[in-house]
């Protein structure tokens, strides 16, 4: 028996099928000076909200008696445990797993760095799923592999929820704010974001991401066999995000909404897709 561990920062659609259990580390989120548990305590619906309100919401690690007892019920119920984090540059919830995994000395526990967030996150998970799965072991080697394999794109109307939640420079965000440019995001190889391009309206965001996402598909080589997931916000993002999606829907395996750690830090506007290669868990 395989389980997986997972903290909230990753997205997937509730409705698939998937070989293993995973369970979940709520990351917190704190507003008008009151702490929820993310995807426990407070939806991504109502973190939208709040943020529409005008509330600007923070992040902080799992609560770290979570992550032990999570841990120490997952070593003793399964021959493997295997722990993947949100991307360990956005967050210093792999070092807090990491150091309590191995403070336990439990031979079965591998703690991994997704390098990512959100639902590209969710495809790593997937991918990994997938390798233990058809061989039963699971590297930080894979998991390098899985993050190269695939594309994150996602847009956000603007930088200034990212550089409030400190993950852009003040430059950036006035710069962006005064030329009236609209950042494409997506997660690089070492984990952190960055910006695929810039754009000044939604359709050119559209055009933008599809064109990037066609020349990944081509380097690659997966026209014929690539897994999609994709992600917004409120539901006025949905419009645009069902244009984009449009071209890639053989390739689609769901929808989510963007988790409310996630949109702590994106706002709550954003839409987005992450492209890989193929997966196949049945």
């Amino acid at each position: 028996m395989y389980t997986f561990i997972t903290d909230s920062g990753f997205d997937l659609p509730r409705n698939l099928k998937l070989p293993y259990d995973i369970k979940i580390l709520p990351l917190r989120v704190f507003v008008n000076e009151k702490e929820y548990e993310d995807k426990v305590s407070i939806s991504s619906q109502e973190l939208y909200n709040l943020e529409l309100q005008g509330y600007i919401p923070t992040t902080s690690l799992p609560k770290p008696e979570i992550i032990e007892k999570t841990i120490r019920e997952s070593a003793e119920e399964s021959e493997e445990v295997f722990i993947i984090t949100i991307s360990s540059k956005l967050s210093n919830t792999y070092d807090l797993v990491k150091n309590i995994a191995t403070s336990m000395n439990l031979k079965n526990v591998h703690v991994l760095d997704s390098k990512t967030a959100c639902i590209k996150q969710g495809y790593v998970i997937l991918r990994a799923m997938e390798q233990v799965k058809n061989t039963g072991k699971l590297t930080q080697t894979d998991m390098d592999r899985f993050e190269r394999e695939s594309l994150l794109a996602f847009f956000v109307p603007t930088l200034e929820y990212l550089y409030k939640g400190g993950r852009i420079g003040k430059a950036k965000a006035l710069i962006g704010r005064v030329l009236n440019l609209k950042p494409i995001l997506t997660t690089d190889s070492d984990g952190e974001v960055s910006a695929l391009g810039t754009v000044r309206s939604m359709d050119s965001a559209i055009l933008t991401i599809q064109n990037i996402v066609n020349k990944f598909i081509e380097s690659q080589k997966i026209i014929d066999d690539y897994t999609v997931i994709g992600a917004y916000t409120i539901d006025n993002m949905k419009t645009y995000f069902e244009k984009l999606i449009g071209p890639y829907r053989k390739g689609l395996i769901g929808v989510t909404n963007i988790g409310s750690a996630i949109a702590a830090h994106v706002g709550p506007e954003a839409f987005g897709i992450v492209i890989g290669k193929g997966v196949h868990l049945e």
